[in-house]
């Protein structure tokens, strides 16, 4: 066995999964082990699909998820490192299973549901997973934590990741440092009333409450993100829920009509109960969920599971491409 570790951005917070210290401690864990260590340099092309493409995502309305498209390139980097090496499988540390159905690899959810990480693993090609290993998969985070002091491992007090790896001083800061500057724009209700200013509409996420500096008479929460205007439009809590959610990017795996398939619309939601899929042109679904979602945000994923195996997922689209609010 070897081990390696893929470094995906350049900087220097401890923060960050990749800074020189976390480099360092998986080093000499390795050694630890016994293992020849390697170092996979992936930089350029983490920031080229990943970083710019979080950025372009945050100006264009949509609230994205890096790691699901971090996780199909450096695994696939990975087990090209392999066969490089004339390795046949690659173990990584990811809370998921690898579950055979009909001949093809599947993502199946870890047994430790707080740290399930499936939800990110959705666009994985088949045949990457079905050159993977998931031994953490039928663990819990704290019991490993436990066995990697007990083997005196470096890594055994490693910090938690961060949301967004390459942005641990959030999201924000993070877009102005690439050049994203204010924009003012209007803060609209419901009903076309202008009821405030903000200074970019990327800086809120659909859902949010606080930080909108308006008066209201009522909780106020950000039901969507127009970029072609600039704007954003606020209201009531009810007005957030969708049973409707249109989806781009598809991949599907098994999802049939949506019966007996359940979908989460955010990493750390709970699944919610397909009640039928409507499919359209260019890779895009319709989704109708059996109970209203709160604030299904385009650019996150919705993930589809069978009895707790990933069948497939697309990417919410903006909301005037697609999910309806309240009820049908």
């Amino acid at each position: 066995m070897q081990a390696a570790t893929v470094r995906l951005w350049p900087g220097d917070d401890e923060r960050s999964c990749c800074s020189p210290g976390a480099l360092q401690r998986a080093r000499e864990s390795a050694n630890a082990l016994g293992l020849t260590f390697h170092l996979v340099d992936q930089r350029t092309e983490f920031e080229q699909v990943v970083v710019d493409g979080f950025v372009a995502a945050y100006v264009a309305g949509e609230t994205p998820n890096p790691c699901v498209d971090c996780n199909p390139l450096r695994l696939a980097r990975l087990v090209e490192f392999a066969d490089e090496l004339g390795i046949a499988s690659v173990a990584t540390g990811h809370y998921a299973r690898i579950v055979w159905q009909d001949g093809e690899a599947h993502v199946g959810r870890g047994a430790d549901l707080n740290k399930d990480q499936s939800y990110m693993l959705w666009r994985v090609a088949p045949e990457t997973l079905a050159r993977l290993r998931f031994p953490l998969g039928e663990e819990t985070k704290p019991a490993v934590r436990e066995r990697a002091a007990s083997a005196a491992l470096a890594v055994a007090s490693e910090p938690e990741s961060q949301e967004v790896c390459f942005a641990p001083r959030g999201y924000q800061k993070f877009l102005a440092s690439r050049g994203v500057t204010p924009l003012p724009g209007a803060i609209v209700a419901e009903d076309g009333q202008c009821v405030g200013e903000h200074q970019g509409h990327w800086l809120f996420t659909i859902g949010q409450r606080r930080g909108l500096g308006i008066a209201a008479s009522e909780p106020t929460f950000v039901l969507a993100r127009r970029p072609d205007r600039n704007e954003l439009l606020v209201g009531p809590r009810e007005s957030l829920e969708s049973v409707t959610v249109e989806l781009r990017d598809v991949v599907d795996s098994g999802l049939g009509t949506g019966a007996g398939l359940e979908v989460q619309l955010r990493y750390n939601s709970k699944a919610l109960p397909v009640k039928r899929i409507e499919r359209h042109a260019d890779d895009r679904l319709r989704v109708e969920l059996t109970a209203p979602f709160d604030g299904p945000a385009p650019g996150q994923s919705a993930v589809f599971y069978r009895d707790d195996v990933v069948v497939g997922g697309g990417i919410i689209t903006l909301p005037d491409c697609g999910g309806e609010r309240g009820s049908l």
